[in-house]
């Protein structure tokens, strides 16, 4: 397993989902690193006019798609696949899975919108700061990085902000199994548990947009996941390991 926390709080600026896919793009055409940080230093000047804004959104961007652990190397060549044969609907939750493993303060944020999500309606950026805080300590750069993922999740279409400060969950339906069963992967990926309750597999609150549709001969047609019985229950894991 990679280690997840082994990376600082750098996601601090928000994200678009056109930029991603412009990155994906790049992969998808073969180019090398230094050809994919050249064209996206030329696509991102459209539309940021400061040189440290730019750079540091092409770093977060090369941190997502490019700049990966050898661990996730595997799962980024699926991630290639599934998002060459997806519909452009569905192509935010393949940057998702791609995020969670890339930046442990985007998943803690979405586990936390998630948890709120399924008490309250409405869901506010003190709220969500409070808990944060909680789990990484009073780090000054949370106070840029919170407001910055929350913005990146609003351009993603599935926020909304109905007043100053303040957030709806706007969720999605994921039809292809393939975009569901690379979330799940992702979410097993980031985890510290060996397995998961296959009666849990829809309750990630990491993925608080999505509704997903998986049953067990789903996962069990993916060499990607292991089916097991554990006290009568059916758990699932990442087969061949993390």
């Amino acid at each position: 397993m990679c280690n997840i926390m082994s990376k600082a709080v750098v996601f601090a600026r928000p994200i678009k989902p056109e930029w991603l896919d412009k990155i994906v793009e790049m992969l998808l055409l073969g180019r090398n690193r230094d050809e994919i940080k050249q064209s996206m230093n030329e696509y991102l000047a459209r539309d940021i006019g400061s040189d440290t804004n730019l750079r540091k959104t092409r770093e977060i961007l090369m941190n997502i798609w490019v700049d990966i652990d050898d661990c996730n190397l595997n799962f980024r060549e699926k991630a290639l696949e599934v998002f060459r044969n997806s519909h452009q609907s569905e192509r935010i939750a393949i940057h998702w899975a791609m995020m969670l493993l890339a930046f442990p303060i985007f998943r803690d944020i979405c586990t936390i919108i998630g948890k709120l999500a399924d008490m309250q309606e409405e869901i506010s950026l003190s709220q969500i700061n409070r808990r944060i805080f909680e789990i990484w300590g009073e780090r000054s750069t949370l106070i840029y990085a919170v407001p910055r993922n929350v913005k990146t999740m609003k351009d993603c279409g599935v926020l909304v902000q109905p007043r100053h400060g303040v957030y709806k969950v706007v969720q999605r339906k994921i039809r292809n199994k393939d975009v569901a069963c690379l979330l799940i992967q992702a979410v097993f990926k980031t985890s510290d548990k060996l397995y998961h309750s296959f009666s849990h597999i829809d309750k990630y609150r990491e993925l608080f947009p999505f509704i997903m549709d998986i049953g067990i001969d789903d996962l069990n047609r993916r060499e990607m996941f292991r089916l097991d019985r554990i006290g009568g229950e059916t758990v699932v894991s990442i087969g061949g390991g993390r």
